[in-house]
């Protein structure tokens, strides 16, 4: 790790957090950059929503790095 994880407070809960990948996570995440990416409307990607709910339910952040079915942004 480049720089050590650090304890911020995210939905009102305290949790570990890398720096160095929170900053860039949003912008690199394939699913947040991916034109299947529809949450609340028809065609929304499955594998989005799978993920989506685990993170919700455990307080936790994800970048996906790989997806056999992205599709980018028009």
């Amino acid at each position: 790790m480049k720089v050590l994880p650090r304890q911020e407070t995210h939905y009102s809960s305290v949790v570990w957090v890398n720096p160095t990948l929170e900053s860039i996570r949003r912008e690199e995440c394939l699913c947040l950059n991916c034109s299947r990416m529809k949450p609340g409307n028809t065609g929304h990607c499955a594998i989005a929503e799978s993920l989506y709910k685990i993170c919700a339910a455990q307080n936790i952040a994800l970048a996906v790095t790989r997806c056999p079915i992205w599709e980018p942004k028009p």
